[in-house]
Order: structure tokens, then C-alpha cells, then sequence
């Protein structure tokens, strides 16, 4: 079965340059986010946000390399920034107290998720020679696998979640604000401007936590700057524009009351 579905369209993805793969992941994410606002409502993209949190935090630790960037860059930052528009869409149309909530429920699940996994880690290894009958062969590498990956840093763990959270507070006071400065118009301009002032925020605030402040191997401005602020934020400013028409498609996903 993986060979005749998984497989060959992950072999069709690889053949593609990054840079189409990436739109592809984003139209994939606007669709999922539309398609679980019309079916249930908030609490769709509630659901949006947790899977999108907790997705993004693994694809983050895989590089790609795209046309523009000498450099491998890490993945995470598409399904990320669509955490935003999620947010744009719920106070749009139930107001901030509805979109906040979202980002409490995102806490909790990234925590959650951190502990069990954590937990799951700290199992005693299996030793080399205990696998390797059929059907146990997987193990071994799995486990090694699922060490590297769910193994957090304490020190990125911590800012990545006090700048998602300062982040997506301001945006959704930002786009609060703005729509009662426009009178509810101007969709586009309160969604581009509310999801680019978070984007810097979480983007300056993250890095600078991450790489200078808590690191042991605090790096240089201009690393910080070139590295890790203006690519991410160019990114997040591409997709916050691209995401503008989902915005105006949410008014007709509103789940029927």
C-alpha cells in the first residue's frame, strides 16, 4: 500500500524544485484551513492551529534547499505563518476573545505534546541485538529516530513558545484595532499589516532569545540579521500577501448556525 500511494507521491514532490513544493504545502494549508472553518467552525481552526504548531516544530529540524539561498534553510516557517491567518479568521468573525483562546489551546498541546514525548524517550534503549526478527527490524533506527527528534532544547522550547505568544496576541491586536479604525474594511490591509507586525515580532524576538541571549554560542549581529530575521520575515511577508484571498473565502466557508 505505501509503495502504490506514499511513496511514489513523495517521489513527485522531490522531483519538483522547493520553491513549487512550498506552494503547494501553502494552498494545501489554506484549503485544510477553509475546509475545517466550514465543517466546524471555531473549533476547526482550533484543531488548524494545534496540528500546525506541533508540525511546524518537527519540520523545523529539516533543511531544504531552495534556488534563492546558498545555504540549506529549515522548514516550519509556510505551515507556521499560517497560524496567523487561522487567528486573522477568528477574530474576524468571533471576535478576540474566541481567538485568544486558540492560543492558550496551542500552549497546551505543545507542552503536552513536549512531555509525552519526552517520557517516550526516556524508556531504556533497546540494545543492537535485541531486534532484528521479522517485524522488529524498524525498531532500532525508529527509536534513534524519534530521539533526535523529540529530544527538545530547553533553551529553544522556551522562546519559541514566549514568541508565538507574545506574536500572536499582537496580531490579534493588531487586526482588532484595525478593524475598528477602517470600520470593518479594508480586509486586506488589516489582514497583511496585523500578520507582518507579528511576523517581526515573533521573528526579532525568537531569534534574538534562541541565538544571542540564551545561547551558550551567542552569534554575531549581522548572523543574526542576514541568517535569521530577514529570511524568515521575507518569507512570512510572501505568504501573509499570497494568504489575503482565504481571507475573503472565509466569509463564505461561516459553517451554517
Amino acid at each position: 500500500m505505501d509503495t502504490l500511494l506514499i511513496v511514489p507521491f513523495i517521489e513527485i514532490l522531490q522531483s519538483l524544485p522547493a520553491e513549487v513544493v512550498s506552494l503547494i504545502l501553502l494552498g494545501v494549508c489554506i484549503v485544510s484551513i477553509l475546509s475545517l472553518f466550514r465543517l466546524f467552525g471555531a473549533n476547526g481552526l482550533y484543531l488548524y492551529n494545534i496540528v500546525a504548531i506541533l508540525a511546524a516544530n518537527i519540520q523545523v529540524l529539516k533543511g531544504v534547499q531552495f534556488g534563492m539561498s546558498q545555504e540549506p534553510v529549515a522548514l516550519g516557517t509556510v505551515v507556521f505563518a499560517t497560524t496567523y491567518l487561522c487567528s486573522d479568521i477568528l477574530t474576524e468573525h468571533y471576535g478576540k476573545a474566541v481567538a485568544k483562546q486558540g492560543i492558550w489551546y496551542c500552549f497546551a498541546a505543545q507542552l503536552l505534546m513536549t512531555l509525552l514525548m519526552v517520557i517516550a524517550v526516556g524508556y531504556p534503549p533497546l540494545a543492537k541485538g535485541a531486534v532484528g526478527s521479522p517485524g522488529t527490524e524498524h525498531m532500532l533506527p525508529t527509536e534513534q529516530a524519534i530521539a533526535l527528534i523529540f529530544t527538545p532544547s530547553a533553551r529553544l522550547l522556551f522562546a519559541s513558545l514566549l514568541a508565538f505568544g507574545i506574536s500572536q496576541l499582537n496580531d490579534i491586536w493588531v487586526f482588532q484595532t484595525l478593524s475598528k479604525l477602517t470600520r470593518q474594511k479594508w480586509l486586506w490591509f488589516r489582514t497583511t499589516a496585523a500578520t507582518l507586525c507579528s511576523a517581526i515580532v515573533d521573528t526579532i524576538l525568537f531569534s534574538i532569545l534562541a541565538w544571542v541571549i540564551l545561547s551558550p554560542h551567542p552569534v554575531s549581529f549581522s548572523v543574526l540579521l542576514f541568517t535569521y530575521v530577514l529570511g524568515t520575515f521575507i518569507t512570512r511577508a510572501i505568504i501573509a500577501i499570497l494568504s489575503i484571498p482565504a481571507m475573503y473565502l472565509s466569509y463564505t466557508c461561516v459553517p451554517v448556525r
